[in-house]
């Protein structure tokens, strides 16, 4: 007999055959020769689909331990949860960068000198040439200065006990004003730019701008390190503002009546709340020195209200003039400086001092109300607003205590 000598998992056919030979002699043989070949085609077939079912075991694995992961992190608390163990049993995720007292009665107290100097566009006094009283060819633009005012700013704030938030409320109040006073002399005019133009020029202009601004700040943050010496701190909160302005313009030296004076009386107030968001920055230098930058945006709804009284040169209460609209304005807040922190008394308390510049945009507060029509014209009710934008930028002192 030939024997056909081949191997599956090390087991040849040849030696299989053998066995069947002694165990069922000629006879039955073949029967047995026949069940060998059946079950090696098996064992090769379950051998080439092992490597897939494995994959399919695998992947439905997966999916069963995704579904476990998912409904572990559905909810705020189990995702905290989970970052906690993966961050370690002693670790924290940005731990908090707050000041933190001993045995205190986590209360802090805030006090800045601002010295801060307004800039509002869109507020001509009058347009002056320099040559010619019947043309404008070498001529400018007369605007009001402003000047450097002081003002301050308070608060008082409570570190929650609360994954280290911190809430604070804080009050602004400053107050500044502007002036010009010009005198047109050899051939030169004034043709003024506020109130009803009268188809005249003058030779006297002055002008005075009156600006008050007080706003409230209901403020929620959370101060942490993201390195050894970063800290950021977003916030969120609250903010009401109120801007009220007054302008007084007077000419006089009129061309065709000289000793007579005319004057306009404005104001424009804006009243809004609304919400306020920013991110502010510590960068540390060591020995309790650090650099600050902070930024901010709020959007606040309210209603502007206008006031015009005008008198002419032979007209009195020519123009009397009111108006309200609601609106919304949006307010841009940035600061940068230096800061010393100092903790004493055995970390009982906390002081810490700093100065630097502020800048801050009070968008389309400019909304006095322009007249480009004249006493000659047919229709008096041309009038245009929201001419621009209001800026405060200066320098910032401040203090914080901790206790």
């Amino acid at each position: 007999m030939t024997f056909v000598t081949f191997s599956v998992d090390g087991i040849t056919l040849k030696n299989l055959e053998l066995v069947c030979l002694h165990r069922h002699g000629l006879n039955k043989f073949a029967l047995c020769r026949k069940q060998l070949q059946g079950d090696l085609s098996m064992h090769r077939y379950l051998k080439k689909m092992w490597p897939t079912a494995a994959a399919s075991l695998i992947l439905l694995t997966n999916i069963a331990q995704a579904d476990v992961d998912n409904s572990q992190l559905r909810n705020l608390d189990n995702r905290v949860t989970a970052l906690e163990q993966k961050k370690g049993a002693s670790g924290m995720i940005n731990p908090p960068g707050r000041p933190q007292v001993k045995d205190g009665a986590d209360l802090f107290v805030t006090a800045d000198f601002i010295y801060w100097n307004a800039h509002e566009n869109g507020l001509p006094l009058a347009v002056r040439n320099k040559g010619s009283t019947t043309d404008l060819s070498n001529s400018d633009v007369v605007y009001l200065d402003s000047e450097w005012d002081p003002g301050f700013r308070v608060g008082v704030g409570y570190n929650l006990p609360h994954d280290g938030w911190d809430t604070s409320f804080t009050y602004l109040h400053f107050f500044t004003d502007a002036d010009r006073h010009t005198h047109a002399q050899g051939g030169r005019a004034d043709f003024p730019s506020q109130g009803v133009n009268q188809d005249s020029f003058n030779t006297k202009t002055k002008g005075h701008l009156n600006l008050h601004l007080s706003q409230l700040d209901l403020n929620l943050g959370r101060e942490f390190f993201v390195s050894k010496w970063l800290t950021l701190r977003p916030n969120f909160g609250l903010r009401s503002a109120w801007v009220k302005q007054s302008l007084r313009t007077r000419h006089k030296g009129f061309d065709y009546v000289p000793a007579l004076k005319t004057k306009v009386d404005q104001k424009c107030n804006f009243w809004g709340l609304g919400v306020v968001a920013g991110l502010d920055s510590q960068w540390g230098l060591g020995s309790g020195w650090s650099i600050f930058g902070n930024a901010g945006i709020s959007l606040l709804y309210g209603f502007f209200q206008n006031h015009v009284d005008q008198d002419t040169i032979t007209v009195d209460d020519f123009v009397d003039f009111d108006g309200s609209y609601r609106t919304s304005r949006f307010i841009a807040d940035l600061a940068v400086g230096l800061r010393w922190d100092h903790m004493f008394d055995r970390d009982r308390y906390h002081i810490s001092i700093q100065g630097g510049w502020e800048h801050h945009l009070y968008a389309g507060q400019n909304q006095f109300i322009r007249f480009y029509s004249n006493i000659a014209d047919n229709n008096l009710g041309g009038i245009f607003a929201n001419q621009g934008d209001l800026t405060l930028q200066g320098w910032t002192l401040s203090a914080r205590f901790d206790f």
